[in-house]
């Protein structure tokens, strides 16, 4: 049995991703890591362009294209490892990535490890990259505050791969392709109901990667959309019992705070599904839907109203930020089931 598993979905990346192997190689030194490559339909197919760079998966899966969220549960059937790591393949490892986490996550018996993050700009010699840290993730040990509040990039965690199996099987909600543009929280908020030992190890050991290609984050309004409907999904399924409680509850809270920074003069209807959410999630913890400023007012005017006046003076319009018509945003909501 490997120690590790890592899943690389591909979706026309061409050369782009010889950064990420290249990082995989480096921090598979000394460990036995399994790598499995899934071609999500790419043109030309991913195992030409893996025979030009002379790299060689443990194992290759090709596949129509269904997207990222189907890709990773592609891999994760494949998996034989101890642990299991999702990676995309335009972001990398740092070298000590895997063997620190891993060596953590055997001392602990964790089920989920996780690290900080950097970013580099994907371009040059690869041994010419130099990753600057972002800002430190919170330090969390429990599972609904870690996969709700914390939310880590997602290839920063590592699964123990029974337990993730174990959520994937279990899973509250199926995946769809609706959930696509943010793979990972699907499985973030399947796991957050259910008991999991979450540990951080030290140090910016996850890399993302900055480049001129597409990235899925560059329609934001894709990602809300999305994540909307993992949210409403979660509402849905996830029954209201003493064990899911705080999960529900965060899940609320995060469709306030994410109502709370939508541009002004964005769909009203993206806009109300969000307070939907939080009326039927969580209670009014006004403590947890923003600062001491915020609180203080909303304990006057209650949290809707000084949601609208914190909107109006701070947001900026949607004009000055769109990456879509409205006419290609209603459609995006017209997909989705009905709330």
């Amino acid at each position: 049995m490997p120690a590790l598993s890592i899943i690389i979905p591909v979706y026309n990346r061409g050369e782009m991703i010889r950064y990420t192997l290249a990082s995989v190689d480096r921090a598979s030194q000394g460990l036995d890591v399994e790598t499995i490559v899934v071609d999500d339909g790419s043109a030309p197919p991913v195992e030409d362009t893996l025979s030009v760079l002379s790299w060689k998966p443990s194992v290759l899966i090709r596949q129509k294209n269904q997207g990222l969220l189907f890709a990773r549960l592609a891999g994760l059937t494949k998996a034989s490892g101890r642990y299991t790591l999702f990676l995309d393949s335009d972001d990398l490892v740092d070298a000590a990535k895997f063997r620190l986490q891993v060596e953590a996550m055997e001392r602990s018996g964790a089920d989920v490890s996780y690290t900080d993050t950097a970013r580099c700009v994907l371009e040059g010699p690869v041994d010419d990259l130099r990753p600057t840290p972002d800002a430190p993730c919170p330090d969390e040990s429990q599972s609904a505050p870690f996969f709700i509040g914390v939310q880590p990039a997602p290839h920063s965690p590592i699964f123990r791969t029974e337990y993730l199996q174990r959520i994937v099987d279990e899973a509250f909600f199926p995946p769809s392709p609706l959930y696509n543009p943010v793979a990972e929280i699907w499985f973030y908020h399947n796991a957050a109901p259910r008991p999991a030992k979450v540990i951080k190890v030290p140090g910016a050991l996850t890399i993302v990667g900055q480049h001129a290609g597409g990235r899925l984050t560059d329609h934001w309004e894709h990602l809300g959309v999305a994540s909307l409907a993992v949210m409403e999904a979660f509402a849905r399924s996830v029954p209201s019992v003493d064990g899911t409680a705080e999960s529900r509850c965060l899940v609320g809270e995060k469709a306030f705070n994410s109502w709370r920074r939508l541009p002004k003069g964005i769909s009203r209807e993206l806009a109300e599904r969000h307070l939907a959410l939080w009326s039927r999630l969580s209670p009014e913890r006004l403590d947890r839907l923003g600062g001491r400023v915020f609180s203080h007012i909303a304990g006057v005017l209650g949290p809707r109203w000084t949601g609208r006046l914190f909107k109006a003076l701070q947001n900026p319009p949607y004009a000055s930020m769109r990456t879509m018509s409205d006419s290609a945003l209603a459609d995006l909501l017209r997909a989705l089931p009905p709330p």
